[in-house]
């Protein structure tokens, strides 16, 4: 299991247990057409994308800073749609986005956190994460 990026937590007769902590992320395009669809979100992610990503490396950092191995996945609009039409959602709430997405059909391969120093930012903005997002999670963490 630790193979797929999952933490072995432990273990009995049948199973080995794993557990990782998944970080949902809206990269600018998607955040930003998810904010036209949903501003109530806004009170969630942040008001702007920055904050967005702001609040995302934090949260990646508290997990980390606990002990616990984090991965991330980029959410998309059209995906949380469709996601949100599976659960027969008529009218939208936050533990939706918290249930956001759903593990049995994701495709893409979840992206380990935190990257190397010197690696490409895991937000999508094509810089190095030492010089992008890295800056904005540090600090301390209350």
């Amino acid at each position: 299991m630790n193979d797929a990026g999952w933490t072995n937590v432990g273990a009995d007769d049948t199973y080995r247990y794993a557990a990782t902590i998944l970080s949902v992320y809206w990269p600018e395009p998607e955040y930003h057409k998810l904010m036209a669809r949903w501003p109530s979100l806004s009170e969630h992610l942040g008001v702007t994308w920055d904050e967005h990503r702001q609040r995302t490396e934090r949260q990646c950092a508290f997990v980390d800073r606990a002990g616990h191995k984090v991965s991330q996945l980029p959410g998309d609009v059209d995906g949380f749609e469709a996601f949100l039409a599976g659960r027969d959602a008529t009218r939208f709430s936050a533990e939706d986005l918290l249930a956001y997405p759903d593990l049995r059909t994701v495709a893409m391969p979840m992206v380990p956190w935190p990257p190397a120093r010197t690696a490409v930012c895991w937000c999508g903005s094509g810089r190095r994460y030492k010089q992008c997002c890295r800056p904005h999670g540090l600090g301390t963490l209350d």
